[in-house]
């Protein structure tokens, strides 16, 4: 470890018995439990918000987020004598969750529920809300659905285009009419009554609710064997006998807010829903099973599910691929994005039929 995170170290009240090396971090064994260590580069203020939604979280029983760790002087953020910034937040033994095991699956579902649960009412101040809501749906829409015609305007005027290209005009009108159909709808949706209730009511969303960010917790006797490695660790050193929390028995934690905001909490299942179907070629259990967990938990409103409808039609991934394109070197495009373009255009119909089986309820 650096000489200038050292000193930024010393500012924490903590006795480390072992520093280990991790994805652009550290991980620390402490006398107070694991602990994630590394520099910070956003806004002071951004980091007030996250720690609000975190404290609000755990004050209401959810105790198995990354709190931030408090300096010496009751700072969530640490500072060299060079001006460099650091946090140091809570964290856990245990694994990603696994997107090809529908156990799991469901119990991220459950836990998204009870999350969201929680995240209502936090008393943020004025200037909190007014910076951290969502963005505006239709607008993103429209924008994105501006950049569809215009990459297809492009590839279309080439007198020689490579074999994405030639893909990406093959599938474009499917897509491309997904995303108008979807911007169609949501303008007859009660979208703007439910922003507007989300923004009234002070509900907060993830904003990443995906599988790096949710970790299936290990009990201390899991963690402290020799061959296992927590996710994130680059070495694989023998753990030191650590009295290591066991994360009050809680099977799941939720990490990283970095990207929390107010705003309709429909759109992080929405998110965790397109991911895990995308990996599972849009099984219908998948989606199925994972909507009804949550709604067990936080039923989902129909208007809420009209939304979630919309969300999953809108085509982000092909829109995602066209962008990583036009803003890339054109000229060449890695075998691995002709892959992706041809994986979402197989899937296509597959994902037609499972937003036919979830319109069918609506």
């Amino acid at each position: 470890m650096e000489d200038r995170s050292q000193e930024a170290l010393k500012k924490y009240s903590l006795k480390i018995y072992n520093i280990y090396r991790a994805r652009g971090a550290f991980l620390l064994e402490t006398d107070c439990g694991l602990k994630l260590f590394k520099g910070f580069e956003g806004t002071r203020n951004r980091a007030g918000f996250e720690d609000k939604v975190k404290e609000h979280l755990y004050a209401c029983g959810y105790h198995n987020t990354d709190l931030f760790v408090r300096t010496i002087e009751d700072n969530i953020i640490s500072e060299d004598s060079n001006g460099c910034l650091y946090i140091m937040k809570n964290w856990f033994w245990g694994e990603e969750c696994n997107l090809k095991e529908l156990s799991q699956i469901e119990m991220a579902a459950a836990n998204l529920a009870k999350l969201h649960n929680a995240l209502v009412n936090v008393e943020f101040t004025k200037e909190q809300v007014e910076y951290n809501i969502s963005d505006n749906l239709y607008q993103t829409f429209e924008k994105r659905n501006r950049e569809l015609k215009r990459v297809r305007g492009y590839i279309r005027d080439k007198r020689q285009k490579n074999e994405f290209e030639i893909s990406y005009l093959n599938y474009y009108n499917e897509f491309y009419n997904q995303g108008l159909s979807a911007s169609e709808r949501l303008i007859n949706s009660a979208y703007t009554h439910l922003l507007s209730e989300a923004v009234k009511q002070r509900r907060v969303c993830h904003g990443n609710y995906t599988y790096h960010n949710i970790i299936m917790v290990k009990t201390k006797a899991e963690a402290m064997d020799k061959t296992y490695v927590p996710p994130g660790w680059v070495n694989k050193q023998p753990l030191s006998v650590t009295d290591l929390s066991e994360c009050d028995g809680s099977i799941i934690a939720t990490t990283n807010f970095m990207k929390a905001h107010i705003g309709i909490q429909i759109s992080d299942l929405y998110q965790l829903v397109r991911k895990v179907m995308e990996k599972n070629d849009w099984d219908i259990l998948y989606g199925s099973n994972m909507i009804e967990a949550y709604d067990k938990i936080k039923p989902i409103s129909k208007a809420e599910l009209n939304l979630l409808y919309i969300l999953l039609l809108y085509p982000e991934k092909f829109w995602k691929i066209t962008n990583y394109y036009y803003n890339g070197k054109k000229s060449w495009v890695s075998v691995r994005n002709i892959q992706k373009l041809n994986n979402i255009g197989e899937q296509n119909p597959k994902k037609d039929e499972f937003l036919r089986k979830l319109e069918s309820v609506l």
